[in-house]
């Protein structure tokens, strides 16, 4: 059985281990906040025996994952730093456009309060590396490959917590009755590193299957680690890090510049860790970025919250693309990532472009098809590496900029865009080029807050953002009770 087939098995109701228990501590009221949903395969009562069922939920841990990131990390990684506004046929604004707007209602009304779908997955870590010492007949290289991917994919989820709300409860159980506080940035940062060391122990980087760049590798895990050492700025460990992925992983970059797209199809030469999405799977992304972002002809309604009438979806306005992309610029990024629609109407004074990256249908063009999208959600690329390990050697910690700008030209150079000659701030010129490259892909809000510059590129405007934690996202007032007041709200949002 190959693990897209493991997918199937993990579509009924999901079961918490020790219902009894549970059952216990609920007539007695007692609130949880970190007991999510476990998949525990094949039963309750033998569950996690075999190394087989061990690769069943490890696909359960990647399904949770792929549940939670890619609408989260668009609208908190993208649409928080203000990269796209609302289009409408009407005076109508689509509820995203808000976000950047930084204010606690429209963050929580979007789903910036809830950590529970992060948890989730920690948990189904959790169970796979309790019960794998239990078992017997592994073989050693499978047994290191299934460590590795139930701790890199819990280092990452760790990962995701920190940058969204900073203190988290460091869960290390399946099923945790205790009320947990929240543990401080660093020790969720020492966390992450443990857990991420673990998997590049473990991992191989690469496994000769067709499961490239959606399981866990090496390559995935230093690339991980990389984001992790840039964003606490031990940049002399990110360049290092980042120099192993480069040279190390087996990855390149796509440089057939007309078939660009085929990079969010999936599984291409500089895909390093992507969500993995088989419409022969049926699995569907309703109302998420593929549908927050397309309209006519891919889908012809919007029964399921997308712009199939052309109404309400997200996209960058003129200045929005010109920032990036000023008009008639070579670069073939900008007519592979956007796609320019007119619009024959009175009431549009500019031309808007529809983001296109995710627009992989199986089948287009009626309610039935239009949530079947085999576009896949991108972690981690390539240049994405490129780009952080440009941005470590341009620091004056390491002030090798002449291997930095050698880097940003060769991302540059793929599309066929203008090579940086010098000029302007070196720093400024390659957080600009990873918004052009990873625009859509969760990653500029945090480049924003890594670099310290998020006053400058977003409606986060004051000078002290920083210390006092506008970035942080605040806390859900229902996990708040449910933990019986042991999670406090982040200071920002008291």
């Amino acid at each position: 059985m190959n693990f897209k087939e493991m997918n199937r098995l993990i579509n009924r109701k999901s079961k918490l281990i020790y219902i009894a228990l549970v059952s216990f501590l609920l007539l007695f009221s007692c609130k949880k906040i970190l007991n999510p949903d476990v998949i525990d395969i094949p039963t309750d009562a033998n569950a996690i025996t075999t190394p087989a069922d061990v690769d069943k939920a490890l696909a359960g841990a990647y399904a949770f994952l792929r549940a939670v990131v890619p609408d989260k990390v668009f609208l908190m990684g993208d649409m928080r730093a203000n990269v796209f506004s609302s289009y409408s046929q009407s005076v109508n604004v689509r509820p995203e456009t808000l976000i950047a707007t930084n204010t606690s209602a429209q963050l929580i009304n979007n789903g910036g309060g809830d950590w529970s779908g992060f948890y989730r997955v920690i948990a189904q870590c959790n169970l796979i590396l309790a019960k794998i010492p239990a078992i017997s007949s592994y073989d050693a290289d499978i047994r290191k490959k299934h460590i590795g991917e139930a701790s890199f994919v819990r280092g990452l989820s760790y990962f995701y917590l920190l940058r969204f709300w900073g203190d988290v409860p460091i869960n290390l159980k399946s099923v945790d009755f205790d009320n947990l506080a929240r543990s401080s940035q660093a020790d969720v940062v020492k966390q992450i590193n443990a857990d991420l060391d673990v998997a590049i122990a473990n991992l191989k980087i690469d496994y000769g299957t067709g499961d490239k760049a959606i399981r866990a590798t090496k390559g995935a895990a230093w690339a991980i680690k990389a984001h992790v050492m840039g964003w606490t700025h031990d940049y002399a460990s990110c360049e290092k890090l980042c120099d192993s992925v480069i040279t190390r992983g087996q990855y390149k970059l796509v440089t057939d510049t007309t078939n660009l797209i085929s990079i969010f199809v999936g599984k291409s030469s500089e895909g390093i860790f992507e969500l993995n999405f088989d419409a022969n799977l049926r699995e569907v992304q309703k109302n998420r970025v593929f549908n927050r972002t397309l309209g006519r002809p891919w889908y012809t309604d919007g029964s399921d919250g997308g712009g199939g009438t052309e109404q309400f979806l997200l996209c960058p306005t003129r200045d929005q693309l010109y920032e990036m992309f000023p008009e008639k610029t070579v670069d073939a990024r900008r007519f592979t990532w956007f796609i320019k629609e007119y619009y024959k109407n009175d009431k549009l004074k500019d031309n808007r472009f529809y983001f296109g990256k995710y627009r992989t249908l199986q089948l287009k063009g009626d309610t039935t098809s239009q949530n079947i999208n085999e576009s896949n959600i991108i972690i981690t690329r390539l240049p994405d590496i490129m780009l952080l390990r440009a941005e470590a050697l341009a620091t004056p910690t390491l002030g090798r900029t002449a291997e930095a700008i050698d880097l940003l030209n060769a991302v540059r150079g793929r599309a066929k865009a203008q090579s940086y000659k010098g000029g302007g701030d070196l720093q400024d010129t390659i957080l600009l080029e990873r918004k052009k490259e990873l625009i859509g892909e969760g990653q500029y809000f945090f480049d924003l807050v890594r670099t310290r510059k998020l006053a400058k590129n977003s409606l986060i405007t004051s000078s002290d953002w920083y210390d006092k934690g506008a970035w942080l996202l605040p806390i859900n007032q229902t996990i708040i009770a449910k933990s019986n007041f042991v999670i406090t709200q982040n200071d920002f949002w008291k």
